[in-house]
């Protein structure tokens, strides 16, 4: 018997996607960081990654330093 693939909403879009395709993240001491296995997460899928839009508001947002957090998205993708 396969085993159904878990899946996730995007916390930008609200769209729904398989858990592997997402970028998971979440704020650490008032910092987004990758998800490092402990606490709580949120995902990010790519079109949003690549949505610089979607992003300007991520920052706003998370109140982020813009250039950190992008760097951390293109590292991640």
């Amino acid at each position: 018997m396969k085993k159904s693939q878990p899946i996730r909403m995007c916390i930008s879009c609200r769209t729904r996607h398989p858990q592997n395709s997402l970028i998971r993240l979440r704020e650490e001491d008032k910092l987004v960081v990758a998800y490092s296995g402990v606490g709580r997460s949120f995902y990010l899928c790519s079109s949003c990654v690549k949505n610089e839009k979607k992003v300007k508001g991520l920052v706003k947002r998370f109140r982020q330093d813009e250039e950190r957090f992008v760097k951390l998205l293109s590292e991640l993708t």
